[in-house]
């Protein structure tokens, strides 16, 4: 919408990562077609990359060989060559910040990796933690205001399931076979 360069994405696939810039064309029609990363297909800078979960003994562009492509996903966030103005997480596991492991979003100089957290993401970052990032610099968008409108639609979701019969679920809630999405 502005001038931003989208530098990474982590999905169930795998990262998708290029320090140059994303192609934000590309990347809204993988968003359109509701698919992963693994679908991106478009140009990469020569030091950008996909890494698939599946991946072993992957070699990123500076030659560092990642042995294993889902504990890379699993740790990307944590690693000191990733940092951006903001940092986005629309999923994880609960706690994937935590006490252990916080302090590797500051580089070795104590200076945050990531300037802003806007928390798209239920209770990513422990609750003990959220003062120790805030007092080193990190301001912070916590997911219960950032996060309204996914557990609105959650609860939505949960609310029709269990007052509509399953007749009624199976024809006005789920994608038919034929791929048809039904209007309501």
């Amino acid at each position: 919408m502005g001038n931003e360069k989208l530098i990474g994405i982590v999905d169930g696939s795998g990262v998708l990562y290029d320090p140059e810039g994303l192609d934000l064309d590309v990347l809204r029609k993988c968003a359109e077609q509701r698919v992963m990363v693994v679908n991106y297909g478009g140009k990469l800078s020569k030091n950008g990359y996909f890494i698939n979960v599946n991946d072993r003994n992957f070699k990123l562009p500076n030659g560092e060989i990642i042995q294993n492509g889902e504990q890379y996903r699993n740790s990307f966030i944590l690693r000191d060559d990733v940092e951006c103005d903001i940092f986005v997480p629309c999923g994880g596991r609960p706690e994937t910040i935590n006490p252990y492991n916080y302090e590797k979003l500051f580089k070795k100089d104590g200076t945050p990796r990531f300037k802003y957290i806007v928390e798209g993401a239920n209770l990513f970052i422990s609750e003990s933690v959220r003062p120790r990032l805030q007092d080193k610099g990190i301001i912070l968008f916590k997911d219960a205001s950032t996060n309204k409108g996914g557990v609105t639609s959650s609860s939505m979701e949960v609310l029709a399931a269990l007052a509509l019969d399953d007749e009624d679920h199976k024809n006005n809630l789920r994608v038919q076979n034929d791929g048809s999405v039904p209007e309501f």
